[in-house]
């Protein structure tokens, strides 16, 4: 029987998905979700990460990390250990993140202040950003210096990947109107619970 990522990562599903439930209790509206990513979700978001880096150098920067179900999907796509940075505000969910990857730039923080945190810790040029943050329960002062701060990072053409459980597109349309970004929608993921979209953002080249 081939090992799986978990078994060869030495990776804990189970002890991710309690340690998330506690943090969700904690903190619903932060986490946005009673359980991490499924891996369906997490592969897709995976395949647009890798689609949308389209070759360019860099590093891909995951925000809102969690336990690490998003960072195995994009490891087990091929994208090097080295070139990942995770962004991750909770304490004990960057502690658990430490724990299970050795590779990964693992930067505690506030995705708000992704610029700043990028430049402190010497995290550029960025290929792509692929986010977990649950943009549609947080406040619009917040969601705002999150988008900002992505395509302040991101230089033009390249992408932000993000999920949502939502019918509409995880970034508002006024946002989305400022910054000149052309969103592009996945296929719903109706096995996700609960199910899920996964779209990617541009702000074009010759914009």
């Amino acid at each position: 029987m081939m090992p799986t990522f978990e078994s060869r990562h030495g990776l804990d599903s189970r002890a991710g998905t309690a340690l998330f439930l506690k943090r969700w209790l904690r903190r619903p509206f932060a986490m946005g979700a009673v359980i991490p990513s499924g891996r369906l979700l997490a592969e897709a978001m995976a395949r647009a990460t890798v689609q949308a880096m389209d070759g360019r150098p860099g590093h891909v920067v995951e925000l809102g990390a969690g336990t690490g179900e998003v960072t195995k999907a994009l490891l087990a796509a091929g994208i090097a250990p080295a070139r990942l940075a995770l962004i991750e505000r909770d304490p004990e969910l960057a502690s658990f993140l430490r724990r299970h990857f050795t590779e990964p730039k693992i930067i505690e923080g506030d995705a708000a202040r992704l610029p700043k945190l990028l430049a402190d810790n010497g995290t550029t040029p960025i290929a792509a950003v692929v986010s977990s943050l649950p943009l549609l329960s947080l406040p619009t002062e917040i969601v705002n210096g999150i988008v900002h701060g992505v395509f302040e990072a991101l230089p033009r053409g390249a992408a932000l990947v993000q999920f949502t459980y939502g019918p509409t597109p995880p970034v508002p349309r006024a946002l989305r109107e400022q910054l000149r970004l052309v969103g592009t929608r996945g296929r719903r993921i109706w096995r996700n619970v609960p199910p899920a979209v996964v779209w990617t953002f541009r702000r074009p080249s010759a914009a």
